[in-house]
């Protein structure tokens, strides 16, 4: 289930004026027309959503734990950043 914050954004008066009437027209919020529209370009650019998701959702580490996983990801070579195996993931 998703969950809700409230944000202020700012926009031209124009861009504002087209969702004021599409939420008229489609009888959705402008915030689900906001929503639909970042899923599309999401899709149309496809980028990567299951990124988008964890940066959504994923907490900052602190300085410490940044230095661990620095560390550790220097430490990698060549063969471990081989692709061995692909999933696709499906909602």
């Amino acid at each position: 289930m998703l969950k809700f914050e409230r944000h202020n954004i700012t926009m031209d008066s124009e861009t504002w004026k087209i969702l004021e009437e599409l939420k008229r027209i489609q009888n959705k919020s402008i915030s689900e027309i906001i929503r639909e529209a970042i899923k599309e370009l999401l899709k149309n650019h496809k980028y990567n959503k299951v990124y988008f998701k964890l940066m959504a959702n994923t907490p900052f580490c602190d300085e410490e734990e940044n230095e661990e996983l620095t560390k550790i990801l220097d430490l990698l070579n060549e063969d471990d950043l081989k692709i061995v195996d692909e999933y696709e993931l499906h909602r």
